[in-house]
């Protein structure tokens, strides 16, 4: 797929939920659901069987949403409380093991910076080089750069020139989260830049289903979301 073709919409795929109610912290709850994920068709039978998996359950409650941070009005899904559960955090990592292990993967391609937490483990699991898309100026020699928007401002990714290493390699793209879409997008059209078949993008998170329908009507490729935290503002 070119930088310039139309994006295609994805359906949205969703499981059982357990709700609970989340601190309040002087804001309204969240609901967290055990398992959702924006996904291909051909997708829809693993989200099924994964909804049954009493791992999920465990990743959500794991997950802390702080209000007003990193500024008024945004609620900070934070994954530190996680990993300092290191079963926890196995278990999440084991989940997208199990779903790419097979596919062909030959690089994993991790987002600054919770990409970077996620996306070595999974790499080295199914057998894959690790590629970082960083943030401007992190990376010494040459690169490429993706301009993107932001919920609440404006950034750039950039990729070391050679980390693709032929054309056609297939990458799965990494993140903590799915929000606007904003981000995987731009790691899209930089790993397509250098002539990558993305296959896919893993986040560990998805947001509110407005914002979920708002990634699926931008990216090109399937979005594969272990759990989505409902927030009501």
């Amino acid at each position: 797929m070119g930088e310039e073709a139309s994006c295609n919409a994805v359906r949205v795929m969703e499981a059982a939920t357990n709700a609970k109610p989340a601190k309040e912290n002087g804001c309204a709850p969240a609901v967290a659901e055990a398992v959702a994920a924006v996904v291909a068709p051909e997708a829809a039978a693993p989200v099924a069987a994964a909804a049954a998996d009493p791992r999920l359950q465990g990743i959500s409650d794991a997950i802390r949403v702080v209000p007003h941070f990193p500024k008024q009005g945004i609620m900070f899904n934070d994954i530190t409380t996680l990993l300092l559960r290191p079963g926890v955090f196995k278990d999440a990592v084991d989940l997208f093991v199990e779903r790419y292990r097979g596919m062909g993967i030959d690089a994993v391609a991790g987002i600054e910076a919770r990409g970077f937490i996620f996306g070595p483990a999974i790499a080295l699991a199914i057998g894959a080089k690790f590629i970082p898309l960083r943030k401007p100026r992190k990376l010494p020699g040459e690169v490429i750069s993706e301009k993107y928007v932001l919920e609440y401002g404006t950034d750039c990714l950039e990729m070391h020139v050679g980390a693709i290493e032929r054309p056609g390699e297939r990458v799965l793209i990494v993140d903590d989260l799915v929000a606007t879409g904003g981000t995987l997008c731009a790691g899209i059209r930089l790993l397509e830049r250098a002539e990558a078949d993305v296959v896919e993008c893993a986040c560990l998170i998805g947001l509110p289903k407005f914002k979920i329908m708002l990634s699926a009507s931008i990216l090109r490729v399937t979005v594969s979301a272990i759990v989505a935290l409902q927030i009501f503002l």
